[in-house]
């Protein structure tokens, strides 16, 4: 089964513009990242949107693979 949390994004250090890869994961626990170039930055999530959005789609893949799997019987 995929988990959605896994997954990357990408986003730009507010210092140096370079581009960063973390996993939506990392975003719903509001994780503290370091830029190579040594700032700090402070994930947000905002309501708790990223969490429940992993739960919900989570949810649909095991609802999908379970669909699938009565059909194959």
């Amino acid at each position: 089964m995929i988990d959605i949390s896994k997954q990357s994004v990408k986003l730009d250090c507010p210092e140096c513009k370079r581009s960063m890869s973390v996993t939506i994961k990392q975003v719903a626990d509001e994780a503290l990242i370091k830029c190579n170039c040594g700032q700090e930055i402070q994930l947000k999530d905002s309501n708790g949107t990223n969490k429940k959005a992993i739960r919900d789609i989570n949810k649909s893949f095991k609802d999908l693979e379970n669909t699938f799997k009565k059909l194959g019987r």
